[in-house]
C-alpha cells in the first residue's frame, strides 16, 4: 500500500515574522512549489539566522525524507525535539521517519507521544495504527483507524488511504461486511480512483460472488487515479473470470499479464 506522502508533507507554517521565519517562509513556499533545491537554500539560510528555529528544522527533515536521506531527517528532528519538546508535529515526523525504515518499536513510542500532545491529529492516529499493525497490534490498529476517520469526518477532510487502510485490515481479518463498508464510503468519496473498486474487487472475491468481482475489477482498470498498479487487477480479474467459469476473459487478462511483465523484464 503505497500512503499518500502529500498527506504527510501538509502545511505547517509559522505564524510569526523575524528575519528567520522570513527565510523559512519563502522555503515552505518553494517546497509547496516543487522547487526542492530552492527550498533546502532557503531553510540553510533559516538556520543559519535561527540555528534552532522548529519549522524550519522540520521542513528540512521533510525534505531530507523526499532524499531518501533519514540520516538527515532523523537528525534535524532531535533538534527540534530539544529545542521544543511539546512540538506534536516535529515528534510525529520523528515517529514516521522510523516507520518508513521500518523500526516500528521506536516508532510506535515517538507518535505516542505525538498523539499525547496533540490527540485530534488524523495522520498520528493512522500512522500509529499502521505501526501496531506491523506489530501484530490489530485491535488495536483498528481503533485507531476509526478514529483517524473520526478525526478527518470532523475537520471535513475524509481520505480515501484513511478508509481503505480500514478496509483492508478488515478484510484481512475476515470482516467482510465492514470492509466492505469501508471501501464503498472510499469509492463514494473519490469517484474517480481506481483504489477503491480494485479492494471492492478483493472482496467480492471473498464472498465468493465473481461477477460483482468482475463489474469492480474492471472499473478499477478504467480508471486512472490511484495507486493500485494494473498488474494487480489483472491478476485480480483473471482469478475473478476463471470463478466465473469465463475462460475466455480470463485468457485475455492473463496475457495482459505476460505483455506487462515483458515491458518490466531488464534488458
Amino acid at each position: 500500500m503505497i500512503l499518500a506522502i502529500a498527506l504527510v508533507f501538509g502545511l505547517f507554517a509559522a505564524a510569526q515574522t523575524s528575519p528567520g521565519h522570513d527565510a523559512y517562509n519563502r522555503a515552505d513556499r518553494m517546497f509547496r512549489e516543487h522547487r526542492y533545491q530552492d527550498a533546502m537554500d532557503g531553510v540553510d539560510e533559516a538556520l543559519r539566522l535561527e540555528p534552532n528555529l522548529v519549522p524550519a528544522l522540520t521542513l528540512r527533515a521533510k525534505l531530507a525524507m523526499a532524499a531518501n536521506r533519514y540520516d538527515v531527517a532523523k537528525q534535524s528532528l532531535e533538534r527540534a525535539i530539544a529545542a521544543d519538546p511539546k512540538s506534536w508535529y516535529a515528534r510525529f515526523l520523528y515517529g514516521f521517519q522510523f516507520y518508513q525504515q521500518n523500526e516500528m518499536p521506536a516508532a510506535i513510542s515517538a507518535l505516542e507521544k505525538a498523539r499525547e500532545l496533540n490527540p485530534r491529529d488524523p495522520q498520528a492516529a493512522l500512522y500509529l495504527g499502521l505501526a501496531y499493525e506491523a506489530v501484530g497490534r490489530t485491535d488495536d490498529a483498528l481503533g485507531l483507524y476509526r478514529r483517524a476517520i473520526e478525526l478527518e469526518d470532523a475537520a471535513g477532510t475524509v481520505h480515501v488511504e484513511t478508509l481503505l487502510t480500514a478496509a483492508r485490515l478488515y478484510l484481512l481479518l475476515g470482516r467482510i461486511d465492514d470492509a466492505a463498508a469501508s471501501a464503498e464510503r472510499a469509492a463514494k468519496t473519490d469517484p474517480a480512483s481506481r483504489d477503491p473498486h480494485f479492494e471492492l474487487a478483493r472482496i467480492w472475491l471473498k464472498r465468493a460472488t465473481p461477477a460483482k468481482a468482475i463489474t469492480e475489477g474492471e472499473a478499477a482498470l478504467r480508471l486512472q487515479h490511484g495507486d493500485t498498479p494494473d498488474r494487480q487487477i489483472h491478476f485480480l480479474l483473471v482469478q475473478a473470470y476463471r470463478a466465473a467459469g469465463e475462460d475466455a476473459q480470463a485468457q485475455q487478462h492473463a496475457e495482459a499479464l505476460r505483455k506487462l511483465d515483458g515491458l518490466n523484464r531488464p534488458k
